[in-house]
């Protein structure tokens, strides 16, 4: 019996829906919820947070306010005026999920489905980095950035028991961002960017196709007893925008604000069916087009604008941060697939996810001149809908508790640590297949992050 490898909430976050065989289109689906997903996200939805080492310690209060290293350059470019000198830096974070699957399966004769779904802990790698031209005595700084926004992967066994709904799910996506900021007056800043996004996304899922042709009366075949699996893969570029102000009205009182325009996606790519021989014998018997073992496939996948509104306050050695960001989920309304083989009909698979609220508190105490800690927490509410929901990704409203600390060894060298756990709500499923396959139940899961970073000025 075997069980899933990963089972990672990435938030990362991307549904599949029902694999919508009627009418022959399972691949659909795959690609349908493929194309969507990015690459290791624990934001909402699909979205990544984890850019920068130091923001984690305060669970990203002060995101937009408080420019404590270089990932300013994306999460608002005004920030950067704040750089004293040119430099570089490099962040690694490790996502280490835990997962775990409790409900019921049966097939489309009630039966239950055979597999098993427990969890691993499997860390997830997601590096960032940054290079800042600040010339000494100029208001203008210049900024390029290496990221990941947008991310997702969960990888189940092929043989667990939701197979025919989700086995493999991943979408890696890498955004480079040249980025420029102006300080218009001493107390105001203004900053932007533009962003080239790279995406690469795979899906797998089994398919009934005992289930298939047991309802075509076909002798011999029941569900669970020749499954084949659709395989997906697709990438593109695209490009987007963000903006960014930071005013501190009076020394130590900051206020910022910086938006993320959404970047438009057709992933371009190709829809695989693997089978067993008699399932593809009785198809050529029969004349069934829409199973061809390749196909061309490509869908439309828009990433979401965000606005983040942070504020800092500096008291001697203490420092308060906070930040809301909004997150326009509201317009991923479904994913509509169209196949090369006309055999195969276009696939619209529903997804009609909510807008989402992040809020943040943290603290920074800086304990010596050459070291800083950091607390923060956070709630991150939830994108997917529960009657749209799929073990793809069980996304749920997340709660963040956060701890982190800046070293300075050297003059022009600074290290950072982070530290997450996240606790995330029971995330219901309740799905049903083209086919018939039945999976009810929930998702436990929770989500540690460390995060470590190293800076140096020139």
């Amino acid at each position: 019996m075997g069980k899933p490898k990963k089972m990672t909430i990435v938030s990362p976050s991307r549904s599949g829906r029902s694999a919508a065989l009627a009418g022959g289109l399972l691949a659909a689906t795959a690609l349908a919820t493929v194309i969507s997903l990015p690459s290791g996200a624990h934001a909402a939805g699909f979205q990544i947070r984890e850019n920068s080492s130091a923001l984690l310690g305060t669970a990203f209060a002060g995101l937009a306010s408080d420019p404590r290293d270089l990932s300013t350059a994306v999460n608002n470019p005004a920030g950067l005026t704040y750089i004293q000198r040119s430099g570089a830096e490099a962040a690694l974070s490790l996502i280490v999920p835990s997962t775990k699957f409790k409900g019921t399966t049966a097939d489309a004769l009630g039966r239950p489905i055979s597999g098993e779904a427990e969890g691993s802990k499997d860390p997830l790698p997601l590096p960032a980095a940054y290079l800042v031209y600040a010339p000494e005595g100029q208001d203008w700084r210049l900024a390029l950035s290496a990221t990941a926004p947008y991310g997702l992967e969960t990888d189940y066994d092929e043989d667990w028991t939701g197979r025919y709904h989700a086995v493999k799910s991943t979408l890696e996506t890498a955004n480079v961002n040249l980025a420029g900021a102006y300080r218009l007056m001493p107390q105001l800043s203004v900053g932007g960017g533009i962003s080239v996004q790279r995406a690469e996304a795979e899906l797998t899922n089994a398919v009934d196709f005992g289930a298939i042709l047991a309802n075509l009366r076909v002798p011999g075949f029941l569900p669970q007893s020749a499954d084949g699996m659709a395989k997906v893969k697709g990438d593109d570029w695209g490009w987007g925008w963000n903006l960014g102000l930071l005013f501190e009205p009076v020394a130590g009182t900051r206020f910022g604000l910086s938006y993320h325009s959404k970047i438009d996606h057709t992933l371009d790519g190709t829809g695989k069916f693997t089978m067993p021989s008699s399932v593809r014998t009785v198809f050529t018997a029969v004349g069934v087009q829409a199973f061809q073992p390749e196909s061309g496939a490509t869908a439309d996948v828009t990433t979401p604008q965000s606005i983040d509104f942070s504020v800092s306050q500096d008291l001697g050695r203490i420092g308060l941060h906070a930040t809301a960001s909004w997150t326009d989920w509201s317009e991923f309304k479904e994913i509509r697939v169209v196949f090369a083989n006309p055999a195969q009909p276009v696939s619209v698979d529903e997804q009609f996810y909510n807008d989402t609220w992040f809020f943040a508190v943290g603290a920074t105490y800086a304990y010596s001149d050459d070291l800083t800690l950091r607390v923060g927490a956070a709630h991150d509410g939830r994108a997917a809908q529960g009657e749209y929901r799929t073990p793809r990704i069980p996304d749920e409203e997340r709660t963040w508790l956060t701890a982190g600390l800046s070293w300075q060894p050297l003059e022009s060298l600074t290290v950072d640590a982070g530290y997450a756990h996240l606790f995330v709500a029971d995330a219901t499923v309740n799905q049903t297949t083209g086919t018939g396959n039945r999976l009810t139940g929930h998702f436990e899961s929770d989500v540690d992050i460390v995060t470590v970073a190293a800076r140096y000025r020139f």
